[in-house]
């Protein structure tokens, strides 16, 4: 998986006993309720970038939820 698609996944928050979900992966809750979790879904804008130093050279990825951009030559 390239680091663009990595970024642009669904979030998750763990916190204590409160585990976050994205507002669109309400599907997922199950698992961590079953856990014993208390689920919230809610907006999780994290706004992360990354970037990837390998044999070919560098390769960012920007969070689509948020205005940060990958920019390059």
């Amino acid at each position: 998986m390239d680091i663009q698609t990595a970024i642009g996944r669904p979030n998750r928050l763990h916190r204590g006993s409160v585990y976050g979900l994205e507002e669109n992966t309400a599907a997922f809750a199950p698992v961590p309720e079953q856990a014993g979790y208390q689920v919230q879904i809610r907006d999780l804008n994290s706004g992360v970038q990354g970037i990837v130093i390998g044999e070919s050279g560098l390769t960012g990825g920007a969070d689509p939820r948020r205005e940060g951009r990958v920019m390059g030559d």
